[in-house]
């Protein structure tokens, strides 16, 4: 999941890469889709946890409010880089204003991970506490 996040909302990752990473490594993974790249990361993080036919509910959940929320995020961040010029305090109030949409999309995901995780067994919670471990802030 973790992965997910840092592949899908590539704004932040870039600042937060070394300085030995090039400069169109970073505006390669600017352009990538992140709707796809949640998706691939779904997928294998699915597959790693063997989710059961008794957790496939509660995974749906999980997967739908993540789809929703990264796709959500995309289209403001999409939105905002078409927005006409604006002056350095509306540039920086949208950019909080984006900050709380993202925030807001962030909690709707960690509620459907907690009930995810309450639904796992102690071998699944384990590899989910090291999938979320790689998450950066």
């Amino acid at each position: 999941m973790s992965s997910l996040f840092m592949a899908s909302l590539t704004t932040t990752a870039c600042a937060e890469e070394p300085a030995s990473n090039t400069e169109s490594g970073c505006k390669a993974r600017q352009h990538a889709d992140p709707v796809a790249n949640s998706e691939k990361h779904l997928a294998a993080f699915k597959k790693e946890l063997k989710i059961t036919s008794n957790q496939e509910p509660t995974w749906g959940i999980y997967v739908e409010k993540t789809r929703s929320s990264v796709k959500d995020i995309r289209d403001r961040m999409n939105e905002a880089t078409h927005e006409q010029p604006q002056t350095a305090p509306e540039r920086f109030d949208r950019h909080i204003e984006l900050m709380k949409e993202r925030l807001a999309n962030f909690e709707k995901m960690d509620e459907a991970l907690k009930q995810l995780y309450a639904a796992l067994t102690p071998e699944q919670k384990a590899i989910a506490d090291r999938h979320f471990s790689r998450l950066r802030h």
